[in-house]
């Protein structure tokens, strides 16, 4: 959805974006004498693109060969080839922790810093803390932002059931910052929630500081905190944020009219 979305963006601004391709050579075609490099990289479909520079983004592994890791006894996952820890860091040799990126885990430059603080953390006090989260935020700095955490839509759905799950929505053409700076053309909140108590599944944010947003909900979901409750939580006009308040009301009113016979009989009551 987001990355539909961002496609959209960046063909707007005169970026073409192929999908479902792979590149199978690269040449460089510069004819001598030539001041400018050209590139051309032929992709499977036989179509060759031209341009002058080319970046790779092949991805990283954990760099752990040559080390002696073996040699101490610290096992190397198979999949992800990074050092195998527990959930408070530790190798299987007491004593020896390791965090971040070698671990083969999330890589994100956030969560190796909180990783290697919770690893001096447990290294030095008694009593240790956890290290390895199931779920990190995170945050494409595209412009607009592409931010997320926790389930998808499609994943909330499969793992607790079709109508078990809610889904509050707003294109940020219901943003009135986004509107009021002129960027409410692409973009929108996405909040999935359990459809019994609104507890917070997970959210995906395209938006200006969708990066800032995404973090408030992490938050709320750390806390145990159902999404309706950020309705109560003030937020200030015109930011963006607001609208996390303002969709939780929506949630919250719902949750008013379902529980209607109860509050008629409690006003009955005098209370």
């Amino acid at each position: 959805e987001a990355s539909e979305e961002l496609q959209k963006v960046l063909e707007k601004e005169g970026i073409q974006v192929i999908c479902n391709s792979r590149v199978i050579s690269v040449t460089n075609t510069d004819t001598k004498g030539s001041e400018v490099q050209t590139i051309e990289a032929k992709l499977s479909s036989g179509e060759p693109i031209v341009g002058n520079h080319i970046l790779v983004a092949t991805g990283r592994v954990p760099n752990t060969k040559n080390m002696g890791l073996e040699t101490l006894g610290i096992q190397i996952d198979s999949t992800s080839k990074g050092i195998k820890v527990n959930e408070k860091l530790e190798t299987d040799i007491k004593g020896v922790y390791a965090a971040g990126d070698c671990t083969g885990d999330a890589q994100f430059t956030h969560y190796a810093g909180y990783q290697g603080a919770i690893a001096a953390r447990n290294i030095l006090l008694p009593l240790k803390d956890a290290g390895v989260l199931s779920e990190v935020p995170s945050t494409t700095f595209t412009d607009p932002e592409v931010a997320s955490f926790g389930l998808t839509e499609q994943k909330a759905r499969e793992e607790y059931g079709e109508e078990s799950v809610s889904v509050a929505y707003r294109p940020l053409t219901g943003v009135d910052r986004a509107i009021c700076e002129g960027v409410d053309a692409h973009g929108f909140l996405k909040i999935i929630y359990k459809s019994k108590n609104n507890q917070i599944l997970g959210a995906t944010i395209m938006a200006p500081s969708a990066g800032e947003m995404i973090s408030e909900l992490s938050v709320a979901k750390d806390a145990k905190l159902s999404f309706d409750a950020l309705s109560k939580v003030m937020h200030s006009y015109p930011s963006y944020s607001i609208a996390l308040q303002q969709m939780a009301a929506e949630v919250y009113y719902e949750k008013l009219k379902k529980n209607r016979g109860v509050y008629d009989l409690l006003k009955k009551a005098g209370l």
